[in-house]
């Protein structure tokens, strides 16, 4: 499979960013510490690492190998530079590819990761196709776009109908993890100041900066609005959804 389809301004902003989707160095290592056997882990699989924040806190607390994967290279390049920066480069091997195309070895990996990306390919055919990859005993930790109470407002429902299609609740998730072929550890929901700390507030900082910078292009600002729109959204709605971490162990 090649490489996406992505405007290089699109690329470039997110490259910028500590991260690429909601979350925080402390939900990292909170997922981390409930995976059964953690101390035993020794090979990680990072499926869609962006620029690695999660893969940099993998490596530091784990002292594990870790294979990180992601289709754009500029993102591969950052988290390089990144893992030089934090001295843990000769852990970190970065593969450029598709998390639903990847030529790795089966039953090889302790630890499975996908943070924030597993909804490019699908929830439960990510966890499916990932599933080979994993040795005996292992575990999978993912986190999924969930609604977190079964009414939501019309324009909220019709916000995440567009923009994610496969979002739904916790036990919707939870049914679709067990038809995959795992069972579920435990699960959290992502706290509030991993969107807006985490996420959205760098947004709002970056992007007047960004558009002044590029001319106030008409089409970059529709992206930069659309991020800025999905924030708002957040303040709005945020009682409704949030990421949820899965901790996920086959059969």
């Amino acid at each position: 499979m090649g490489r996406m389809s992505i405007p290089d301004y699109m690329i470039e902003f997110h490259r910028n960013a500590a991260r690429q989707a909601p979350g925080s160095d402390d939900s990292t290592r909170r997922a981390l510490s409930l995976v059964p056997g953690v101390d035993m882990v020794r090979r990680v699989l990072d499926l869609g690492c962006g620029t690695g924040a999660q893969s940099l806190v993998l490596a530091q607390e784990t002292g594990a190998t870790i294979t990180a994967v992601d289709i754009l290279p500029e993102f591969l390049e950052e988290l390089e530079a990144r893992a030089r920066a934090a001295g843990v480069a000769d852990r970190i091997a970065t593969l450029e590819a598709s998390m639903i195309d990847l030529d790795l070895p089966p039953e090889h990996y302790d630890l499975l990761w996908s943070e924030g990306s597993a909804y490019t390919v699908g929830f439960e055919a990510g966890l499916r196709y990932w599933k080979r990859f994993l040795a005996p005993g292992g575990a999978l930790v993912v986190s999924e776009l969930c609604w977190l109470t079964d009414d939501r407002p019309p324009e909220i429902e019709e916000y995440w109908a567009e923009g994610y299609p496969g979002i739904g609740t916790v036990e919707e998730k939870l049914a679709e993890a067990a038809r995959a072929g795992y069972t579920c550890i435990e699960h959290f929901v992502l706290p509030p100041e991993a969107w807006t700390d985490g996420y959205y507030t760098p947004i709002r900082e970056r992007s007047e900066a960004f558009s002044e910078a590029h001319g106030r292009d008409p089409e970059i600002d529709a992206f930069l609005d659309s991020g800025l729109d999905e924030a708002a959204m957040y303040d709005r709605f945020g009682e409704y959804y949030s990421y949820v971490f899965f901790v996920l162990r086959a059969g």
